[in-house]
């Protein structure tokens, strides 16, 4: 029963993606910004769990990162709704997350559902990414310098790139010599 923990923890992850992004877009950014640091760090505590006790399961390792996305996508399109980030720059960001997903498609399709391992780069992304979020949040509830916004969205823009070439040479290479 206790196993159940880190599924149940990344259950309440997906059910802050909705008042995160809601508050987001009504500008109660501080509400926000709580839920947002409450979600990732029951994104850290369902991890340490199941590795800990080893309680993981194929249900939680198919929902965790899905939770993880679900709430970036959706706190990227609050953002992107309430005019908090610029366009080009929210297109930039889905754009690498529809790449990412095609490559990721094929490659389940073409290797008999093995999934292909995530990049460090990927990493370095999603985490520069949560560092924007909260920097964005951080900006309205207690007015930190908003140069700190341009260089986290510089790293964004950075692992973008990175993570893609990465991705595209290493995964995308096999993807292309098996459908050739």
């Amino acid at each position: 029963m206790l196993s159940a923990i880190p599924n149940l923890i990344t259950g309440l992850r997906f059910i802050l993606v909705i008042p995160i992004s809601v508050y987001i877009y009504q500008g109660n950014d501080l509400f926000a910004l709580v839920l947002f640091i409450i979600a990732g760090l029951s994104d850290g505590l369902d991890g340490y769990l199941a590795r800990r006790y080893d309680w993981s399961s194929e249900f939680g390792k198919f929902a965790d990162p899905l939770a993880d996305k679900c709430l970036i996508i959706a706190t990227l399109l609050a953002f992107a709704f309430s005019g908090k980030l610029p366009i080009w720059f929210v297109y930039l960001m889905l754009s690498r997350d529809g790449i990412i997903l095609i490559g990721a498609i094929l490659h389940l399709l073409l290797f008999e559902n093995r999934q292909a391992p995530p990049n460090r780069w990927g990493k370095h992304y999603t985490g520069w990414t949560i560092a924007l979020f909260v920097i964005i949040l951080m900006q309205s509830v207690i007015g930190i310098p908003a140069y700190l916004e341009w260089i986290a969205m510089t790293g964004v823009i950075f692992f973008i790139f990175l993570s893609l070439f990465i991705y595209l040479n290493q995964e995308g290479r096999l993807i292309f010599k098996k459908i050739l």
